[in-house]
């Protein structure tokens, strides 16, 4: 892909950039103050994955001026 100025940039993977932001939101639903939270559970998961979805598609969004 070729930006202004005749700059390359790669392509985003935007898969691989779901799973990257899902990981890192992970720890951060989990509530450290309930006695299970070490142990994950579904709710957390669909959390994590739900809050990497929104920043991807806000991303899109102002991705060059279209939502792919």
């Amino acid at each position: 892909m070729v930006i202004a100025g005749g700059q390359y940039m790669k392509e985003i993977d935007w898969e691989q950039r779901r799973y990257e932001i899902a990981k890192e939101m992970l720890p951060i639903t989990c509530d450290r103050r309930k006695p299970y939270w070490n142990k994950i559970r579904g709710e957390e998961v669909v959390a994590a994955v739900a809050y990497a979805d929104a920043l991807i598609e806000e991303l899109k969004k102002n991705s060059y001026g279209k939502n792919d």
